[in-house]
């Protein structure tokens, strides 16, 4: 009887690791088609086709080396502000800057400003009047 606890027990934690990898790899795959959009609304179709590594290049920065930190807004901020990068409409002139008080990390689209994603140093951006610093960090280069 022993035995047949052990194996519902290690089927039930198979079982939920395995559905836990499926939403994982399912809200990975919800945030790379997001970044995939946004890329496309940029740079159009046509660029996205025709420059399908540089696309991975960038869906990776959006993933792996952007982050998005709580840091108290000071008198003496020293980061440069988010509305002070370009916005990227030369393409697709609707493109808008976001409402900066209403700040989501979540909901942020980066790929509509003309933002340093390819530094080989640290870059940090204060969103506007937020306590918001988007983080970017360096791209690694083999040797």
């Amino acid at each position: 009887m022993n035995h047949i606890r052990v194996i519902i027990i290690a089927c039930t934690l198979f079982y939920s690791h395995a559905f836990g990898q499926e939403q994982e790899e399912n809200l990975s795959d919800l945030v790379t088609d997001i970044h995939l959009l946004a890329i496309k609304s940029v740079y159009g179709e046509t660029w996205v086709a025709d420059n399908p590594e540089a696309v991975s290049v960038l869906q990776d920065c959006f993933l792996h080396r952007m982050n998005y930190v709580i840091e108290p807004l000071t008198a003496t901020d020293k980061y440069p502000s988010l509305s002070s990068f370009p916005l990227m409409n030369k393409n697709n002139p609707s493109i808008v800057a976001i409402d900066y008080s209403q700040f989501n990390p979540s909901t942020f689209t980066p790929i509509i400003y003309c933002l340093p994603f390819f530094s080989d140093q640290t870059q940090v951006i204060r969103v506007d009047g937020t306590d918001y610093i988007i983080i970017i960090e360096p791209v690694k280069t083999r040797n």
